[in-house]
């Protein structure tokens, strides 16, 4: 499903806003910050070669935990990627549920599941957990993964479980 205008919108705010405000933990060690990353990708892709110019953003609901044909379908297209593509295109977000604003037990809740399923499952790529919020509307029906094609400025939204077509999707703009 591509994005809507105001999707799209919405998701380039925030990620701005990330800069600022929105950190995390990679699965390795450091933090990042995300928005800031995407905003570089989109400022470089007009030097960089076209395989470069792809980036995945994989958006896991803390919901979806409990849903294991969702986490089946995000391990199955993570494991297909190519090395290059996990460690230099590819990020992830927990959401995590809304509560208080002081309700800090929830939010290390999501970071030691997370880190748990980071380890158990060798993920490489940077993931973060969303203390703000930022992106809870682009989860609003599940996990799902977003594919940034820098080559055409184009953006696709897929929602977990990925049928087998999406699938083919995905790695046919991946790999054009």
């Amino acid at each position: 499903m591509k994005l809507k205008f105001w999707d799209w919108l919405i998701f380039l705010v925030f990620g701005c806003l990330g800069i600022f405000h929105f950190r995390g933990f990679h699965a390795g060690s450091g933090r990042v910050f995300l928005g800031e990353k995407i905003l570089s990708f989109w400022d470089s892709t007009a030097f960089m070669p076209d395989d470069e110019r792809k980036l995945l953003l994989f958006i896991l609901d803390f919901q979806d935990f409990f849903c294991p044909v969702c986490l089946e379908s995000f391990l199955e297209l993570f494991r297909r990627l190519p090395l290059r593509l996990k460690i230099q295109n590819s990020w992830g977000v927990l959401v995590v549920p809304a509560g208080r604003e002081e309700d800090i037990d929830r939010t290390r809740i999501a970071e030691k599941k997370l880190k748990g399923f980071v380890r158990a499952n060798q993920i490489i790529s940077p993931f973060l957990v969303d203390r703000l919020q930022v992106f809870r509307e682009m989860a609003g029906e599940g996990s799902c993964v977003v594919l940034f094609d820098g080559a055409r400025r184009i953006i696709h939204m897929y929602g977990f479980p990925l049928r087998s077509e999406q699938f083919e999707e995905i790695f046919k703009v991946l790999i054009e």
